[in-house]
């Protein structure tokens, strides 16, 4: 039997928590002994996510014990910790995603918006990313939006209009649709708060600093940038990388084949349109009614248990959902500490005060660009978010940038730095390795469609969050 852990993968961070560890002597005279431990097991825990001896889940337990055993969490700190809300809503969206999937509703919309709106190719491209956009607000996984529903429709798509890449013909239009849906869905992430899992950690993170941002804050900043995004990215693609067909008349028929298939609506159908309404409705008028997004979430998941469109084997299915609620409690339980202990107040300070004198709004745009590219080294969304989000915030807020904005132009930066690779998340791995886009143009690609969201979510982020007063 294959050994699972990859003992190799333990070097690098053992020996830099080690060497932080041992510096403790020389450590900064404004951090506590205690703080520069757990400083230490921090460093080694987001190093050992990256270098990956066991998945995440098991790298985080790891690191919690070993901070437990040094006295700096009790086990009674750590029982709490992992009820936090945040991690919750994630693992229940996450199981909504598994309505969607399983109940046929997602495919049932991507099939409508196509027989609406499928008579030319752009036409298609704008139908394809207005379903996206739908199934986001409820979807938080952008692998599920894209495996389980978008690529299965758009490659039967284009191999019914004569697109394959086994016969070289990816050009057609495949091509074209596929790079589109990457980009859209790195877009619609960004779009709702809901919309990727990486969001709502980049909130949680932000909450251990002092900093609550509701659904509805998240859309009212994003709403601009985002809608521009999805305005401008079908279009530039289809000017610098046109698809061979321009006219699609058979996609109509197409999708009303495939609607015919399917047959009508089923009941769980319904029920699971009614409670994305429903939570829809939720988050945007929790706040003023006093029901948080978690909250909803859970009413959500327990609504689609009880009408049967979900069962709890369905539940223990979505291991993803599981690793992610242990793992992100885990970090965001070792942030927490690291706030508490006083470690980011002295981080967020010290850093300001090099950077006095400059201009908040330079300090944004030169975190925000920072943020954005070191995505290259990067294979993972949480990854980067866990090891660089909250170091980040601290030092935007040190510099002076207002706190809500801060924590929110960072977090959009997490979404929209998906266009970068094709390692950059599970979408990218997936679409790049289909042959309809070669590796020279998704690089090529990828780099142009990224200077392109800076400027949109960076430029016209400060411009529209200065016109809502958010600063």
């Amino acid at each position: 039997m294959e050994n699972a852990v990859k003992w190799k993968g333990f070097i690098l961070p053992l020996v830099v928590g080690l060497a932080i560890w041992l510096l403790t002597p020389l450590k900064p005279v404004g951090i506590s002994v205690l703080a520069w431990h757990m400083f230490a097991i921090f460093v080694a825990t987001i190093i050992g996510c990256i270098t990956q001896p066991l998945p995440m889940m098991g790298i985080t337990l790891i690191g919690i014990t070993i901070a437990t055993v040094s006295g700096i969490f009790t086990m009674d700190e750590v029982a709490a910790g992992f009820g936090n809300s945040t991690s919750w809503m994630v693992a229940m969206c996450m199981f909504m995603a598994a309505g969607f999937i399983k109940s046929g509703l997602g495919r049932r919309i991507a099939y409508q918006f196509v027989r609406l709106f499928g008579k030319k190719t752009l036409g298609l491209a704008y139908a394809l990313s207005a379903v996206d956009t739908v199934l986001a607000i409820g979807i938080p996984s952008n692998n599920a939006r894209v495996n389980g529903i978008m690529y299965p429709i758009i490659d039967n798509l284009s191999l019914e209009m004569g697109s394959n890449p086994k016969k070289s013909t990816e050009r057609k239009i495949g091509s074209y649709l596929i790079f589109n849906e990457y980009e859209v869905n790195n877009v619609t992430s960004g779009l709702f708060l809901t919309g990727l899992a990486g969001n709502m950690v980049a909130l949680g993170l932000a909450k251990t600093q002092g900093i609550n941002i509701s659904w509805m804050q998240w859309f009212l900043a994003s709403i601009v940038p985002g809608i521009l995004s999805l305005l401008i990215i079908p279009f530039l693609l289809y000017k610098i990388y046109p698809p061979e067909v321009k006219e699609t008349p058979n996609a109509r028929n197409w999708a009303e084949q495939k609607l015919v298939s399917i047959g009508k609506m089923t009941i769980n159908e319904k029920i699971m349109l009614a409670t994305f309404v429903l939570a829809i409705l939720l988050w945007l008028i929790g706040p003023k009614i006093g029901i948080d997004a978690t909250e909803v979430s859970f009413i959500a998941v327990v609504t689609l248990l009880i009408t049967g469109v979900l069962t709890t084997k369905d539940l223990l299915k979505e291991s993803f959902a599981w690793n992610i609620l242990v793992w992100l409690s885990v970090v965001m339980m070792m942030s927490q500490k690291l706030m508490t202990l006083g470690f980011f107040p002295w981080f967020s300070k010290t850093l300001g005060q090099l950077l006095n004198g400059m201009n908040w709004v330079i300090v944004l745009i030169i975190l925000f660009l920072a943020y954005f590219y070191l995505h290259y080294m990067f294979p993972s969304v949480s990854t980067q978010i866990s090891a660089l989000y909250a170091g980040f915030l601290s030092v935007a807020i040190g510099a002076g940038v207002p706190h809500a904005l801060a924590a929110l132009m960072l977090a959009f930066c997490g979404s929209i730095y998906l266009s970068t690779t094709p390692y950059s998340a599970g979408p990218a791995a997936l679409l790049s390795s289909t042959g309809y886009v070669s590796t020279k143009d998704w690089w090529k690609l990828s780099a142009i469609i990224g200077i392109v969201f800076n400027v949109i979510w960076l430029s016209g982020g400060l411009v529209w969050t200065k016109i809502i007063g958010m600063w």
